[in-house]
């Protein structure tokens, strides 16, 4: 036990590491909830071009999202802070925050794109039938299902989202993974480092899904007859 305290002790208390672990955490909440947010907006774009009525607007939309989903997104960081913006003094963080977006979207068009495909097209029709505007039937028939067949996978890409922040440490962002390698490199201990990024990524994961699908589950009160 004592000598599991040292340990702890050499991890966070020893010349104020625990100073790392906060900043990190800090920059993977950013770079995951700012990445994530903007994917979806994006993803929501992407997936109208996906079915817009002019089939040049599909294929672009197609193109870019088959390139971004194949291309690594270490590559993509890579591409944009290197070569892109290789000679810009926009700031790395936003540049990652950029490039994660861009992934996000791209697996999130297709959620939605696929969540939509589920939803019978005589659905939104019928409800037109019964005098409904076009967003009201949006609103009421379209959208619910829509979220509620999406859900999951959306909640699944949050995760994604949150894991491939891992990767920033190698481009000279301090994200909670690169915490734990620098305060390891001093200590000549990764394990109670690791362990500790470890249970806050599951947490964090975790408290997010569960807030999503709360936020998205219809209260039953609200309904109507």
């Amino acid at each position: 036990m004592e000598a599991l305290w040292h340990k702890l002790y050499l991890t966070f208390v020893k010349d104020d590491h625990y100073r790392f672990f906060l900043s990190g955490l800090g920059t993977t909440l950013l770079l995951t909830f700012a990445s994530f947010l903007l994917g979806t907006v994006l993803g929501i774009a992407l997936c109208a071009a996906l079915r817009a009525k002019r089939p040049a607007i599909r294929k672009v939309a197609g193109i870019i999202r088959t390139f971004f989903m194949e291309l690594p997104t270490m590559v993509l960081l890579m591409i944009l802070i290197y070569v892109i913006f290789g000679r810009s003094s926009l700031p790395v963080l936003c540049i990652v925050i950029l490039g994660l977006t861009l992934k996000a979207a791209t697996y999130l068009s297709e959620i939605f794109d696929s969540a939509l495909d589920t939803i019978a097209e005589g659905e939104a029709e019928a409800a037109r039938t019964l005098g409904m505007t076009r967003w009201q039937a949006f609103r009421y028939v379209v959208l619910p299902q829509t979220v509620q067949a999406a859900l999951p996978l959306y909640q699944s890409q949050f995760v994604d989202t949150l894991e491939e922040t891992s990767i920033v440490g190698y481009l000279a962002v301090v994200d909670l993974t690169r915490a734990s390698e620098i305060v390891s490199s001093r200590t000549m201990d990764a394990f109670i480092g690791l362990f500790t990024i470890a249970i806050v990524y599951f947490l964090i994961g975790f408290a997010v899904k569960k807030l999503i699908k709360l936020l998205a589950t219809p209260k039953k009160g609200g309904e109507t007859a």
